[in-house]
C-alpha cells in the first residue's frame, strides 16, 4: 500500500537508524545511491531495493528512478537524515487513504535537540523569502512571524495540535498520494537539488488538492545526512530559487536575483575561505544565468556535483 523512497549522497553515517525505523514501519523501501550509501545498504539492509548510480544525478531525477519502481496509493519521501518512526508512517499513509482530497501530508519534525523545525512553509514570494531568511540568521523573528495571517504555516509548527492546511511542506518527511505523482510525471527535474518539495506542493494546490501539516505525529530530521562542499550546494540551491521564481512569480525574479546576489556580495566579507569560495559562485550564478536557461529541463549537467 504504501513505499518509501530515500535519496543518499554519502549519507552512510546517518541511514542506518532511518532505514531501520522505515523496515519497522513494514515499508517497502527504495534506495537510490547516488554516491557513497550503495555497500552499507547492500550489506546491511538487503530487504530494501537499491538503485546504485554511477554518477549522482540529482535528487529530483534520483526519486523518479525510484518511483519508477512503485505502484502504491501512497509514497513516502524520506530524507536519509530523517527517522520515522512506525507510528507515523502508518499515520501519514492512514491520513491520505481516508482524505482522497489530501495530495501531501507531513508530521511535526524535529530537529536532534528537540527543538521544532519549521517545515510548513508560506507561500512563496519575494516578501516570505526575505522573511524566511532573516529568521535563519535571527531565529527570536520566527515566533514573531507566527502572528502574522500570512506566516500562519509557522504558527502551525509551534502550536498546532490539529491538522493544518498550509502552502508547502518541505520534503525531509513527506507523505504524497501516488497518483498525483504519476500526473505530474514525478518530480520536476529542472531543479538537481532543492525547490522539488516547493514545486511539487505547487503543483498540489494547482489542482485544488490539499497540503497538510500533521503535527499529533511526529520525525526527527538529524540534518547533515548526506556530506555536500557548500561551493557546490549553496549555488545549487541559487539556481533552483531562480528557476522557482522565474517560472512562477516572474513579476519579482528580477528581484530575487537581486536579492541573492546582494547577499552573495555581503558573503564575500566572510574570513573564511571556503565560504568566500561558495558565495563567489553563487554570485557567479545569481549574475550571470540567463532566465531562459533556468526553465530549461532537466538541470544543466554542468550544475551536477
Amino acid at each position: 500500500m504504501a513505499d518509501a523512497i530515500i535519496v543518499t549522497y554519502n549519507s552512510a553515517r546517518s541511514i542506518a537508524a532511518c532505514l531501520t525505523a522505515l523496515l519497522d514501519g513494514d515499508l517497502h523501501v527504495v534506495v537510490v545511491d547516488n554516491a557513497g550509501t550503495a555497500e552499507i545498504v547492500r550489506r546491511q539492509f538487503p530487504r530494501c531495493e537499491l538503485i546504485a548510480n554511477e554518477e549522482n544525478l540529482g535528487f529530483a531525477r534520483a526519486v523518479n528512478q525510484g518511483l519508477a519502481r512503485s505502484g502504491s496509493q501512497v509514497v513516502l519521501l524520506v530524507n536519509p537524515d530523517c527517522i520515522v518512526p512506525p507510528a507515523t508512517a502508518k499515520a501519514l499513509v492512514t491520513f491520505l487513504i481516508e482524505h482522497p482530497d489530501v495530495a501531501i501530508v507531513g508530521p511535526r519534525l524535529r530537529d536532534a535537540d528537540g527543538s521544532i523545525n519549521i517545515s510548513a512553509r508560506p507561500n512563496f514570494t519575494f516578501g516570505s523569502m526575505l522573511a524566511n531568511r532573516a529568521r535563519l540568521f535571527f531565529p527570536f523573528l520566527t515566533p514573531m512571524l507566527a502572528r502574522n495571517q500570512g506566516f500562519a504555516s509557522y504558527d502551525a509548527c509551534l502550536r498546532a495540535t490539529e491538522p493544518t492546511d498550509v502552502a508547502m511542506l518541505t520534503g525531509a518527511c513527506i507523505a504524497v498520494r501516488g497518483d498525483l505523482l504519476r500526473e505530474v510525471g514525478g518530480l520536476d527535474e529542472g531543479y538537481f537539488m532543492y525547490y522539488e518539495d516547493v514545486e511539487l506542493c505547487f503543483q498540489a494546490r494547482q489542482r485544488n488538492r490539499r497540503v497538510v501539516y500533521l503535527p499529533t505525529v511526529e520525525a526527527v530530521h538529524e540534518r547533515g545526512g548526506s556530506s555536500g562542499d557548500r561551493s557546490h550546494v549553496w549555488p545549487l540551491h541559487t539556481r533552483s530559487a531562480l528557476r522557482y521564481y522565474a517560472k512562477h512569480r516572474p513579476r519579482t525574479f528580477q528581484l530575487v536575483r537581486l536579492a541573492l546576489l546582494g547577499r552573495a556580495v555581503l558573503g564575500l566579507a566572510d574570513p573564511r575561505g571556503h565560504r568566500r569560495q561558495a558565495w563567489a559562485r553563487v554570485a557567479r550564478v545569481a549574475l550571470t544565468v540567463p532566465k531562459q536557461s533556468l526553465l530549461s529541463e532537466p538541470a544543466p549537467a554542468a550544475n551536477r556535483h
